[in-house]
C-alpha cells in the first residue's frame, strides 16, 4: 500500500512479495473529501476536543471519555491505551472518533493549502522570497540559475505549478549552495530538504512564469514566509507531488480475529453515519472462488501456480470487483466484509482476493486481524505501509504475546531439507548457481547441527526434549559465531535473497508470457476459470524456488537481523533446539484434483528437529511499529494492570484510561466466596484439585448455583485437566445426574474443528431458547463448561439469557514448567534488576502512564493469569440494559491484592463471602428481583418469536461466519 502519511522518505510495496497484480497502485487516491456524512441516518453531533464527532445516539458517560482520550492522542500524536468493559460501546466510540478526527484533520489540510498558496502569492507580489543576504550573492555567482529541464541533469526537480496567478513576476535567480553542503547530494525523489526549522527549500513551487517552465536546481535556502510554518510547507509539497491534499493518515483497524473484524465492520455500517472507502484484508483461503485452487487444499500454492500458467480467470478479471460501482465511494457496497466481497466475485467472475488488496491500497480505513500489522511477514507480504498511519488494535489483550510470537522463527529440519533439495536442484541447472549453491550449504549445515545428538536436552513432556542457548556465563553471539551466522554472513545471505528474488520475478514473467503467447491471449486453456496443470504437483516449481523455501530464508533474515552483533535485541532473545517424536499419517492422493484422504495403516514415528529463535521481548517487534506510526491506540475490556503493557511493548502511551461499565451496579453481582457448601475451602491449586473433598465441595456448590440461576451459566475451569478430574468425580458420586436435573450441560471441546465448535455453540443457543419458550419440554437452562484462553473466553457474545452467570474455578497461570513461561520469567527477572524499584512498583499500579520499568518475572507471570480472568469475566453483561452474576469459586480472592488485578468495573463491586449459605442467599434475593422484572418486561410476543427462530437460528454463530477464518 502507499504510505498514508508524507512523514519520511518512505517506500510502497503495494502488492507485497511474491503477490503482485496488474497495475497495483495505479488508481490515484481522491483529491475531494473521503469522509462523508450519510444524512438519511440518525446521529447527534459534539464537538470533543475541537472535533466534530457524528455519533448514533447520546453516548454514554464512559464512551465520551473514550472519544475524549482518542482525540487527544491523535491530536498531539502520541499513544494511548482505553480499557473498558465489553458491552460499554467500546468499538463504535472508537470508530467514530477516528473518522471524526481524520475528517476534521483533512479539512485543515485543505485549509492550510488554501491558506498556504494565498500567503506565498501576497509575499510574492511584497518581494522576493529570498534572504537579503542571498540577493547579494546573485550578482557573485551565476552557476545558479533558471533553466530549461533541456538544459541541464539536476539533483532536485519539481514542476512548477501552472495554477499560479500569471502575474509576469520572476522570483529571480536561486542561489546556490555549496557543493560541500550534504543536502546537495540528497536523491530523495520529488521531496523537501530540510536545513534546519526556519529555512526550507522549493518554495517557488507556486510561482509561474510561462506555464510550462520547471526550475532545476541544485538546492536553496529561502526565507519562510511571514504566519507560515514548517507543516504549511509540508502540505504544499504534498500537494505539488500528489496533486491532492490528502496527506491524512490512514487509520488501521485491527482484531484479534476476522470474526470480530467482521464485528466492527457491521458496527460502522449500521450504527455510524460515517461513510468512506474502507477494505478488509484476508486470505486466499477465505477468499479464493477458484473451485480447482480449493480443491487442492493448498490454496496459496494452488492460486500462485494458476496466476504463474496464466490459467486464473478470476485473477484477470479482479477489476470487476474492485472498480464495481457498488463496492467503490458512495455505492451500496461502500462499507464491506469479506462475504460481500466474496459474493460480488462470485456473481462477476473475479478474484475477491486481489480487489480487495487493491481497494485496501486506496481505503481511507483499513480493517485486518491485528496479526497483519503485528508480523513483520505478514505485514511486508500484505504490502502494508504504516508510516505516519493511525493503528488502533481492539481486543488487544493478547498483543504482547501475539508480538512475540512475531518476532519469533521456528524452522524445521523438513522445511530446511526441501530448501536444500530445490538449490541442488537450481544449481544443476544453472540457475545462479552460486548463490543457490551457498543457501543451500547454509541449510546443510543447519540440518547437520539440528541432528548431531547432544546429551545437554532437556525432556519437557511426552517425547519433547529441548536445549536452550545461550548458556549461563554465554551470549547468544558464541552460538551465532559457532554456526557461522556471523553480521558479515547476514549481509551476504540478505544479498542472496535479493538475487533470487529478482531471478523468481524474471522466470515468472518469462512464464507468464510464453503461456500467453501459447494460448494466444485467451483468459485461460480450460474455459473462464483456468485448470491447473495436470502434469504439477501445485507445490512444485521446477525453475525456482518455492514459496516455503523462500519464507523460510525471509524469516531467518528478519530474525538475524535482530541478533546482528550490536543489535539492541541480541539479548531479547533464546535460541533452541528442539527434538519431538511425532506420528504421521501417510496421506493417499487420488484423483486429478489430488483430492487427500489419510491412511491409518501407514502410520509410522517420525523425529522432528526444530531450530526456534524465541523472542522473550514483544518490543522487538512492537516499538518498531511504534517507530513509523502517528498513533497507536490499544483497547480491551482486559488490558489491566495498564503500566506492564507499556513497560512489555517498550512503548510510551501518554494516557490510558480505565473506563467504567455503562450497567449500573445494581444490575450485576460480583462476589468471591471462600468455602463450599461443606465448609471446604475453595482453593484451586496444583495439590489442592486432586483432593475429593475439593471436587466433591466444589461440585455441591456449582449444583446450588444452577439450581438459583435463570437460563444460561458459564464455568470456567483452569485446564481441561482440571475439568476432566472433576468430570469424572462427579460421575462416580452422581453429582453430574443432580447438576443435568437443573442445566442441561456443554463442555468447550479440547482442540477440535471450527465446525465442531459452532454446532456445540449453536446448540448451546438452542436450548436456552427452548427454556424460554413457556411449557417447552426442555425448558431447564443449560451450564457450558469451558478453560480460560479458550474459544469460549474470546470474543463470544452470550448477551442476556444466554449467561446470567459466570463461575470462575481458581485462577489461570501459564503453565509453570512450559519452557518459553519459565525463559520469560527468568529474562524478566534479569531485566528487572537493571531498573529502579520504584519504576517496577508503578507498573503494576492501575492507571498508571507509560514509563514504567519492565516487570520481574513472578510478577509477570501473575498479570498472564490475571488478564485471563478478566477476559471470560467479561463474556456476561453486554449492553446496558443486560443483568448477571459474577461468582468467583476460589479463596484467593479474598486476598486484596489479587481483587485490585481484576478490571475496575469488577474490582470496586466485589464481595468477600465467607459463609456459603449466606452467599447463596443473597444470589438468591438477586435473581429473584432481576427474573421478576424480566417477566413484568415480557410480551407473549417474545415466547412466539423465540419459538420461530428455535429450529433455524445460530445468532452470534451465524452462517456468515462460516466463511471466516477462525483462530
Amino acid at each position: 500500500m502507499p504510505p498514508s502519511s508524507t512523514k519520511g522518505n518512505t517506500k510502497s510495496t503495494p502488492g507485497g512479495l511474491g503477490d503482485k497484480y496488474p497495475g497495483q497502485g495505479s488508481v490515484a487516491p481522491n483529491p475531494q473529501e473521503t469522509i462523508r456524512i450519510a444524512p438519511h441516518l440518525n446521529h447527534q453531533t459534539y464537538f470533543i476536543g475541537g472535533v466534530k464527532v457524528h455519533f448514533p445516539f447520546k453516548p454514554y458517560p464512559s464512551q465520551l471519555g473514550m472519544m475524549n482520550h482518542m482525540i487527544r492522542a491523535l491530536n498531539t500524536s502520541k499513544n494511548t491505551m482505553i480499557e473498558s468493559p465489553t458491552g460499554s460501546g467500546k468499538s463504535l466510540a472508537l470508530l467514530c472518533a477516528a473518522l471524526a478526527w481524520r475528517r476534521n484533520y483533512a479539512t485543515k489540510n485543505k485549509q492550510r493549502l488554501s491558506n498556504v498558496r494565498q500567503a506565498i502569492r501576497k509575499y510574492i507580489k511584497g518581494g522576493s522570497l529570498l534572504p537579503e543576504a542571498s540577493k547579494k550573492s546573485q550578482d557573485k555567482d551565476a552557476q545558479a540559475q533558471v533553466i530549461s529541464s533541456e538544459d541541464a541533469k539536476p539533483d532536485v526537480k519539481m514542476e512548477i505549478d501552472d495554477r499560479a496567478p500569471q502575474n509576469g513576476m520572476n522570483p529571480g535567480p536561486i542561489p546556490e549552495v555549496p557543493k560541500s553542503d550534504p543536502v546537495a547530494n540528497d536523491d530523495s525523489k520529488h521531496r523537501k530538504i530540510h536545513i534546519d526549522n526556519t529555512e526550507i527549500l522549493l518554495i517557488h513551487a507556486l510561482h509561474d512564469l510561462d506555464g510550462t517552465a520547471e526550475f532545476i536546481i541544485q538546492a536553496a535556502k529561502i526565507r519562510m514566509p511571514p504566519g507560515m510554518d514548517q507543516q504549511d510547507i509540508d502540505t504544499l509539497i504534498d500537494f505539488k507531488e500528489n496533486g491532492s491534499t490528502e496527506s491524512t493518515p490512514r487509520i488501521y483497524f485491527g482484531s484479534r480475529t476476522h470474526r470480530q473484524v467482521s464485528q466492527l465492520v457491521d458496527e460502522l455500517r449500521l450504527k455510524s453515519a460515517y461513510r468512506l472507502q474502507t477494505a478488509v484484508l484476508g486470505s486466499r483461503t477465505q477468499m479464493c472462488i477458484h473451485g480447482d485452487a480449493i480443491s487442492t487444499g493448498s490454496i496459496d500454492d494452488a492460486c500462485r501456480k494458476l496466476i504463474e500458467t496464466d490459467n486464473c480467470g478470476p485473477y484477470k478479471s479482479y477489476r470487476k470487483v474492485s472498480g464495481h460501482s457498488k463496492i467503490r465511494s458512495g455505492g451500496e457496497l461502500e462499507i464491506w466484509d469479506i462475504e460481500d466481497i466474496v459474493n460480488l466475485g462470485k456473481k462477476q467472475f473475479a478474484c475477491p482476493y486481489f480487489a480487495a488488496r487493491e481497494l485496501a491500497d486506496n481505503a481511507d480505513l483499513v480493517f485486518c486481524p491485528y496479526n497483519y500489522i503485528l508480523d513483520p511477514g505478514v505485514r511486508e507480504a500484505a504490502g502494508i505501509s504504516l508510516d505516519g498511519s493511525i493503528v488502533i488494535l481492539d481486543e488487544a489483550h493478547n498483543v504482547e504475546n501475539a508480538a512475540r510470537e512475531a518476532g519469533s522463527v521456528e524452522i524445521t529440519d523438513n522445511q530446511l531439507k526441501i530448501l536444500i533439495n530445490e538449490c541442488q536442484a537450481m544449481s544443476k541447472a544453472g540457475h545462479i548457481p552460486e548463490t543457490h549453491e551457498f543457501v543451500g550449504l547454509f541449510a546443510e549445515s543447519l540440518v547437520a547441527w539440528l541432528q548431531d545428538d547432544f546429551d545437554d536436552y532437556e525432556h519437557n513432556d511426552y517425547e519433547t526434549y529441548t536445549a536452550v542457548w545461550p548458556r549461563k556465563g554465554a551470549s547468544i553471539d558464541d552460538l551465532l559465531n559457532q554456526l557461522a551466522m556471523t553480521p558479515a554472513f547476514t549481509k551476504r545471505l540478505q544479498q542472496a535473497y535479493s538475487k533470487i528474488e529478482d531471478f523468481i520475478k524474471e522466470q515468472r514473467s518469462i512464464h507468464a508470457e510464453s503461456q500467453r503467447m501459447t494460448s494466444g491471449g485467451a483468459p485461460g486453456k480450460q474455459g473462464r476459470g483456468g485448470r491447473l496443470p495436470d502434469d504439477k504437483d501445485i507445490n512444485s516449481d521446477s525453475n525456482h524456488l518455492s514459496n516455503i523455501s523462500m519464507r523460510v530464508i525471509s524469516s531467518l533474515l528478519r530474525v538475524l537481523k535482530h541478533l546482528s552483533s550490536g543489535s539492541r535485541y541480541s539479548r531479547d532473545y533464546r535460541v533452541a533446539r528442539i527434538r519431538r517424536t511425532v506420528m504421521t499419517t501417510e496421506p493417499i492422493v487420488t484423483g486429478r484434483k489430488r483430492k487427500k484422504s489419510m491412511n491409518p495403516a501407514a502410520s509410522t514415528q517420525e523425529q522432528v528437529n526444530t531450530l526456534a529463535f524465541w523472542a522473550l521481548n514483544p518490543g522487538v517487534v512492537f516499538s518498531e511499529i511504534a517507530s513509523q506510526t502517528r498513533s497507536i491506540v490499544l483497547t480491551s475490556g482486559t488490558l489491566s494492570p495498564l503500566g506492564s503493557y507499556a513497560s512489555e511493548l517498550q512503548v510510551d502511551f501518554a494516557t490510558t484510561l480505565e473506563a467504567n461499565h455503562v450497567i449500573d451496579p445494581s444490575r450485576f453481582k460480583a462476589m468471591s466466596i471462600m468455602c463450599g457448601p461443606a465448609g471446604t475451602m475453595l482453593e484451586a491449586k496444583y495439590k489442592t484439585v486432586d483432593t475429593v473433598v475439593f471436587q466433591d465441595d466444589v461440585g455441591a456448590a456449582l449444583c446450588s448455583i444452577a439450581a438459583s440461576c435463570p437460563d444460561g451459566m458459564l464455568v470456567f475451569a483452569s485446564s481441561y485437566s482440571l475439568l476432566n478430574k472433576l468430570f469424572m468425580r462427579w460421575r462416580t458420586t452422581k453429582l453430574m445426574d443432580k447438576l443435568e436435573e437443573y442445566k442441561r450441560v456443554f463442555v468447550e471441546p479440547q482442540g477440535g474443528s471450527k465446525e465442531v465448535f459452532e454446532k456445540l455453540l449453536s446448540e448451546y443457543r438452542k436450548s436456552l431458547m427452548e427454556h424460554r419458550v413457556q411449557g417447552h419440554p426442555l425448558a431447564r437452562g443449560a451450564v457450558m463448561f469451558a478453560v480460560y484462553r479458550g474459544k469460549v473466553s474470546e470474543g463470544i457474545d452470550f448477551s442476556d439469557f444466554f449467561c446470567r452467570t459466570v463461575v470462575n474455578i481458581g485462577i489461570p497461570y501459564p503453565a509453570f514448567k512450559d519452557v518459553k513461561v519459565t525463559l520469560k520469567r527468568e529474562y524478566n527477572d534479569t531485566m528487572a534488576k537493571q531498573q529502579p524499584r520504584q519504576q517496577q512498583q508503578h507498573s503494576s499500579t492501575p492507571g498508571h502512564q507509560s514509563s514504567a520499568a519492565l516487570l520481574n518475572g513472578s510478577a509477570w507471570y501473575e498479570i498472564q493469569a490475571f488478564r485471563a480472568t478478566n477476559q471470560a469475566l467479561g463474556r456476561c453483561l453486554r449492553h446496558k440494559n443486560d443483568w448477571g452474576a459474577i461468582i468467583m469459586l476460589e479463596s484467593r480472592f479474598a486476598n486484596e491484592w489479587n481483587v485490585n488485578k481484576l478490571s475496575k468495573w469488577i474490582r470496586n463491586h466485589m464481595r468477600v463471602y465467607s459463609n456459603f449459605g449466606r452467599a447463596l442467599a443473597d444470589l438468591d434475593d438477586f435473581y429473584r428481583i432481576r427474573a421478576a422484572e424480566d417477566m413484568a418486561a415480557h410480551s407473549p410476543g417474545d415466547d412466539n418469536r423465540l419459538a420461530a427462530d428455535i429450529g433455524h437460528s445460530t445468532l452470534a454463530v451465524s452462517a456468515k461466519l462460516e466463511s471466516l477464518d477462525t483462530e
